[in-house]
């Protein structure tokens, strides 16, 4: 074998080794569990800056009643129907 082959070869061993040494390590790191947020009735949790806050305003109020209102609207007309026994 030549000197350029064997050396290609073992640059190549080398930097596959390398990338299981990595993948390997990184399935042993568990990510850190956010700390849960108790749901609270009539507030909205704002994720947007990166961390959850608990938010109570006007806006959020009056946002919140609409999109229940057109939930419900939506809702009255939503109908399931049981499937057909089946035949023997």
């Amino acid at each position: 074998m030549s000197r350029n082959r064997l050396t290609t070869v073992l640059l190549g061993l080398a930097v596959a080794a390398a990338a299981l040494c990595l993948y390997l390590q990184h399935r042993r790191v568990p990510a850190p569990r956010p700390e849960p947020v108790p749901i609270q009735d009539g507030r909205t949790i704002d994720f947007s800056g990166g961390s959850p806050v608990v938010k109570d305003s006007a806006a959020d109020k009056a946002a919140m009643d609409r999109t229940l209102r057109e939930m419900d609207a939506a809702a009255r007309t939503v109908t399931f129907t049981a499937d057909p026994p089946p035949k023997k």
